[in-house]
């Protein structure tokens, strides 16, 4: 970043041109969705200089009242954006155009490009006629966009509202992008003089990409969890009652495996798409890991902070019909499970063991980013939420870890969002006595749940993923996953991905066999190391409020001696809440009655 401060003699009026007066043009912009914008764009040009800014079309408001209501409606919820004002400048005389934007704390930054004249432009004669002027056509590609400007050079001056590196030596009057038409003038008038340079002077100034950056940003809310903080082997330190656990305050727990903090979110995520960013970087631990960023929902009597604090037989059990128990991995109506953000495996000693390996035609990532979107959970992302990170290893300090919360403006879902935890069957406190979900083989994992309300469109979000590295076990080998839901089989996949080689640069510690491939290159149960593995969105229909239960079937393998396999899976519902469902033969809260309905409901159709 630098200081400049233009000259007033800054692009003076060019001889011959409008001595005491400028130009106005008015540009309407493209519809959005079949609606004509209610902004329109002003290009002012006073001698050699121009300025673009922005205004309301207030004669299409007088057409369409209805507009007005909502836009003053959207300004009393405060749900536009907190506004970044941006003007931008050109001056012929010295070549150059300038965005200034005034930023949301009231900061002025501004960037300054350079462009010529007809560079690489194609001109070519036109029969367009635009607000009484006869235009030419000039083309240039951009980016493999094919950009065109239909422009007039018998207005006796230049100016365009869409600043570029390549501009035509004329009054700009419409664009085009690929087809698709953009600006198109529909006034041009003169107006009096400012007598003086147009183009303000700048105290900060910022190169191109920074600045464009500042503003997509603006009103982007950036909550930092974890930074840098070590995932390892070490003494727990969190207190052991959760009425002691303070706030913004990261604790390790489970042997150290669990990073914890209570962090201030937005108190409303409405009109936000939210995305969760987690850094990562081995240390210690040459290995791939399964890693885990979740969120404890606390609204029941026992959360996983119960768990965590008090030890894992102090939560909820699912019992096996061998009648061994799992802790902690369904929810039930007094016991929610952690809902998971992010499930990611950690690659071969990224970072931490790149020196010192070379394989021919690698070059090592520092690190891995690992970024999705979670909107979805937007409920449990409000207020004051309990987040947590997980990377099972046996070192010290095995890994470092940063995980960003990111709130992006003019997105969102629709209605008042649900988000109902179901299971999560990923041991999380491997070391704090959680065992491996090695049922499966003889079993499936059971749960009933009591939905507190109807939901419109719900889906379950499931995230499945298989172990037991051997070659008997269901880490390298495909198995179906059925899922029922009351009674009902609902949906059949095998999770598997075969894409693996494609990380081979973010894996520098890993195996090399004497076939030419790499042990991070092997196809796996829907997950390779270095990798997020997405969740399935398994449609449920309109569910009522109620009791609903929920089986999970995968033919888990066989142990051989000391090796055996299992399955982490997580699942919650989320849709939209609703007061009723359409049809009065779903609004029984018994699930039983509920599934009668939606069956006669199909045969209707």
């Amino acid at each position: 970043m630098k200081k400049i401060l233009l000259s007033t003699a800054l692009g003076l009026l060019a001889a011959g041109a409008f001595a005491d007066e400028a130009l106005k043009v008015t540009y309407s912009m493209p519809s959005r969705g079949g609606r004509a914008s209610v902004m329109r764009v002003v290009l002012t040009i006073d001698g050699d200089q121009c300025r673009t800014g922005y205004e309301l079309d207030t004669a299409l408001l007088l057409q369409n009242p209805e507009w007005a209501e909502r836009i003053k409606a959207d300004k009393n919820k405060g749900e536009r954006r907190r506004g970044v004002t941006e003007t931008q400048f050109i001056d012929y005389g010295t070549g150059k155009y300038y965005g200034v934007a005034e930023m949301p704390d009231g900061e002025m930054i501004a960037t300054e490009q350079s462009f010529v004249l007809d560079s690489t432009l194609k001109i070519e004669p036109s029969d367009t006629v635009i607000c009484g002027y006869p235009c030419k056509v000039a083309t240039a590609i951009i980016r493999s966009n094919t950009v065109k400007y239909w422009f007039t050079d018998q207005a006796g001056v230049r100016g365009t509202a869409q600043s570029a590196a390549h501009l035509p030596n004329g009054l700009v009057l419409m664009t085009s992008r690929n087809g698709h038409i953009g600006l198109r003038a529909q006034s041009v008038e003169k107006i009096p003089s400012t007598g003086g340079p147009i183009i303000p002077a700048f105290d900060t100034l910022v190169d191109a990409s920074m600045y464009r950056y500042r503003i997509n940003n603006a009103d982007v809310i950036t909550i930092p969890v974890f930074r840098d903080e070590y995932i390892g082997i070490t003494k727990s330190d969190a207190p052991k009652s959760v009425d002691s656990l303070l706030a913004d305050v990261v604790y390790r727990v489970s042997g150290g495996t669990i990073i914890l903090k209570k962090v201030k979110l937005p108190e409303s995520a409405k009109g936000r798409d939210i995305f969760v960013q987690v850094v990562q970087k081995a240390d210690k631990d040459a290995y791939d890991r399964t890693g885990s960023a979740f969120v404890i929902p606390v609204g029941k009597e026992q959360s996983f902070l119960d768990a965590l604090v008090k030890g894992i037989d102090s939560v909820p059990a699912f019992v096996s019909n061998s009648g061994k128990s799992y802790p902690g991995i369904i929810a039930t109506d007094a016991y929610d499970t952690p809902v998971e953000m992010l499930r990611f495996f950690t690659p071969f000693g990224v970072g931490g063991y790149n020196r010192g390996i070379s394989v021919p035609g690698q070059v090592w990532a520092d690190s891995v980013i690992y970024h999705q979107d979670v909107t979805h959970l937007a409920p449990l992302l409000e207020g004051e939420a309990w987040i947590g990170a997980y990377i099972g290893n046996w070192a010290e300090k095995g890994h470092k870890l940063s995980l960003t919360l990111k709130y992006h403006p003019q997105g969102g879902e629709e209605g008042r969002r649900i988000v109902v935890p179901v299971f999560n069957s990923l041991n999380l406190m491997e070391q704090g006595g959680q065992g491996y979900p090695d049922f499966l083989g003889s079993d499936s994992l059971r749960v009933t749940i009591d939905v507190p309300e109807n939901i419109r469109g719900a889906q379950l979000v499931y995230l499945t993923t298989g172990h037991g590295g051997w070659g008997g076990g269901d880490e390298f080998n495909q198995k179906e996953n059925t899922v029922w839901m009351d009674g009902e089989k609902i949906f059949t996949f095998i999770p598997w991905r075969e894409d693996c080689s494609s990380y081979r640069r973010r894996n520098p510690a890993s195996g090399n066999f004497s076939n030419g491939l790499s042990s991070s290159d092997l196809s796996r149960s829907n997950w390779c190391p270095g990798t997020v593995t997405n969740p399935v969105y398994i449609p449920l229909g309109d569910l009522t409020k109620g009791k609903h239960s929920f089986t999970i079937a995968i033919p888990q393998g066989k142990p051989e001696g000391s090796s055996f396999s299992y399955w982490c899976l997580s699942g919650a519902i989320v849709g939209e809440a609703v007061e009723q469902l359409p049809g009065d033969e779903l609004q029984a809260a018994d699930g039983k009655t509920a599934k009668k309905a939606r069956k006669a409901k199909s045969k209707r159709r």
